[in-house]
């Protein structure tokens, strides 16, 4: 799935829902024991709580989510493959890992064997011509 820019998504958001979008996502980036309750949120934005709840829903409130994460993630990359790496460098095994897959070094590998008897192509021709002749 292609990301939509940040922009493109805000245009499909009301303002006072781009600023609902916005309060929940600093919200969620709080320590749990700081995060504002829906309701103190609904509050702050003169909505009810239900609609606030709703807004939440919207497939548009979900892509700037995505959206701003991601924007975060870029702009702090170098901060977290330093920290990332300082986890490897004492002796973190899964961190090693996730180092690994993330730099393109690991990949999960899932592999079938199928086992079938030969087929008879001329048999199966056969069976088609039957088949054919049948329904003519």
């Amino acid at each position: 799935m292609v990301q939509r820019k940040l922009d493109d998504i805000l245009k499909d958001l009301t303002p006072q829902q781009a600023q609902a979008a916005e309060l929940m996502y600093e919200n969620d980036l709080l320590p749990p024991g700081k995060r504002k309750s829906m309701l103190d949120i609904a509050n702050e934005l003169e909505v009810t709580d239900r609609t606030l709840r709703n807004w939440r829903k919207l497939p548009a409130m979900l892509e700037y989510k995505a959206a701003v994460t991601t924007q975060l993630l870029a702009e702090n990359r170098t901060r977290v493959m330093a920290a990332l790496l300082k986890e490897c460098e004492a002796g973190n095994a899964s961190m090693m890992k996730l180092y690994m897959q993330a730099e393109g070094m690991l990949v999960d590998k899932a592999e079938i064997e199928v086992k079938s008897e030969k087929v008879d192509e001329s048999a199966v021709a056969a069976k088609l011509a039957a088949l054919q002749q049948r329904f003519k």
